[in-house]
């Protein structure tokens, strides 16, 4: 609706513009074609009244331009109060995701969300470096309270792929470079971090965890899809 009043107000003062330059144009030809013994008094009168119609139209155009302007100023204040709500509304969505990944942590934690669980991966983090060969992992382990003691053991960290068309898996001596690998001693919670460096033409397909602990308990394992865990990175 306001596209329409602009285009309105834009033809208006084409319409006025176009007005005052037929009226000078009449005048210009009136005063070129009167006869010279043309009585000074009737050509007095048409200049006045030419001259009235010029303001007129010239108020007119004033008036339209100065609507158009104001017009804009809406608009532009319009758009501005639009671009303000949704950073507002992306901010506030950020936010309850952030507070609901937070609750679903804790509810974790205390295994009020159903299952008893013990120690586990809660969450896998994987961002791109600035080297296309070089990542960044996050790996947040976590265990339930109700069960919680101290616990120790490895996150054996393994890239599955393939290299020349072959599947291959590449094991921590293999990506992990110096960096001893991944060890964890935590009651509630730990995050480990740290960076895996891929050989050139090997395409990952997934990255998979397996916490060790030794003694009587069983390795827990899990795998994840190497391209959906950079894609979460980025959204």
């Amino acid at each position: 609706m306001r596209m329409v009043f602009f285009k309105s107000g834009f033809i208006e003062a084409v319409v006025v513009t176009v007005a005052i330059a037929l009226s000078l144009l009449f005048v210009t030809w009136h005063l070129a074609s009167a006869p010279v013994e043309t009585d000074s008094e009737d050509l007095r009168q048409n200049l006045d009244f030419v001259s009235r119609e010029l303001q007129t139209l010239k108020d007119r155009l004033d008036r339209t331009q100065a609507r158009e302007a104001v017009l804009q100023r809406e608009a532009d204040v319009l758009r501005q109060a639009n671009r303000l709500l949704r950073e507002q509304e992306t901010q506030r969505q950020s936010e309850l995701n952030a507070l609901q990944s937070e609750l679903d942590f804790y509810r974790r934690l205390a295994g009020t969300g159903g299952a008893q669980t013990g120690l586990d991966v809660y969450r896998v983090e994987l961002l791109a470096t600035g080297s296309e060969r070089v990542f960044q992992y996050a790996l947040t382990l976590t265990q339930n309270i109700r069960r919680a003691s101290i616990i120790s053991g490895r996150a054996q960290i393994d890239v599955e792929g393939t290299l020349d068309d072959l599947p291959v898996t590449l094991r921590w001596s293999q990506i992990g470079g110096d960096e001893p690998e991944p060890a964890f001693r935590f009651k509630y919670f730990q995050q480990l971090e740290g960076y895996l460096a891929l050989p050139e033409a090997f395409q990952p397909i997934r990255l998979v965890i397996t916490l060790e602990t030794g003694g009587s308990r069983n390795p827990v394992q899990r795998s994840y899809h190497w391209s959906l865990l950079l894609t979460e990175a980025n959204d």
